[in-house]
């Protein structure tokens, strides 16, 4: 009795290594396969070997959102680094459409020396004539601190009801 346990036992064992293997065998074909067809992508005839890696692109810049009710102000900041290597004048240039809609950049004509960050804010109070819930898109960009535009968008909010008109008080009773 104990050694048919023992034969199963082994037929068992036996049969999980075929299956380990047999796993193994197809998961090394399989890679083997994967690098066979890379060696042949590499040594096709009008493949550069030397060819230089893609310049990566410059990440995404989020955009600066200014959204206030009309006559409300709204603002948001943003930060340069001065990479030339010498004392220049920052002043941001906010693009024209956001310009004619009252957007303003402040501080402007500052000084920031070699390495240095500069904050800058956006300030603008929608106006009652832009619609409620819609974006005027623009950018801002700071001059001789590269060619990068950050993207602003201008979005008049609907009047926030907590903050409503006072209502009158009507004169109390006086009970006799």
């Amino acid at each position: 009795m104990l050694n048919s346990q023992f034969k199963g036992l082994a037929r068992q064992a036996l049969r999980l290594n075929m299956q380990y293997y047999g796993g193994l065998f197809d998961v090394t074909r399989d890679y083997l396969v994967a690098l066979r067809k890379l060696a042949d992508e590499g040594s096709a005839p009008d493949v550069p070997v030397n060819k230089p890696a893609p310049k990566a692109a410059a990440p995404a810049i989020p955009p600066l959102v200014l959204a206030a009710p009309a006559g409300k102000q709204a603002s948001a900041s943003f930060a340069v680094t001065n990479t030339t290597g010498q004392e220049v004048a920052a002043d941001p240039e906010v693009s024209e459409n956001l310009k004619q809609a009252g957007v303003i950049a402040e501080p402007a004509g500052r000084m920031v020396a070699a390495g240095q960050d500069a904050i800058f804010t956006l300030k603008a109070k929608p106006s009652g004539k832009m619609p409620v819930e819609t974006d005027l898109h623009g950018t801002v960009s700071v001059p001789h601190f590269g060619d990068r535009e950050i993207p602003v968008v201008l979005r008049r909010l609907p009047p926030d009801p907590a903050v409503s008109k006072p209502k009158r008080k009507s004169a109390a009773r006086k009970n006799p």
